[in-house]
């Protein structure tokens, strides 16, 4: 059941997230920013399971799940800190 719901959500988010970039990026810069924004996409689906991976078998699979947290709360809070200092 959980992999429904995580599987959905995915399939629910990313043309959503792709379609919010799409209509707020300039036409001359939109195939730069689509671009761009499949890279991350790309290195996030390989590098997560990567890291957790990595130090699950190091220091267990508890230890990779909360370093996996760690990195993605640190990518919240430079994404926010960015945003506060542009805007």
């Amino acid at each position: 059941m959980s992999a429904v719901a995580i599987g959905a959500g995915t399939g629910l988010v990313t043309p959503l997230a792709f379609a919010a970039l799409a209509a707020g990026t300039p036409p001359e810069r939109l195939g730069q920013t689509m671009g761009s924004a499949e890279v991350g996409r790309e290195l996030g689906d390989a590098g997560g399971p990567l890291l957790a991976g990595g130090v699950a078998a190091f220091a267990g699979l508890g230890a990779g799940l909360a370093t996996l947290a760690a990195a993605l709360l640190a990518t919240a809070a430079i994404t926010a800190a960015r945003r506060k200092t542009t805007v």
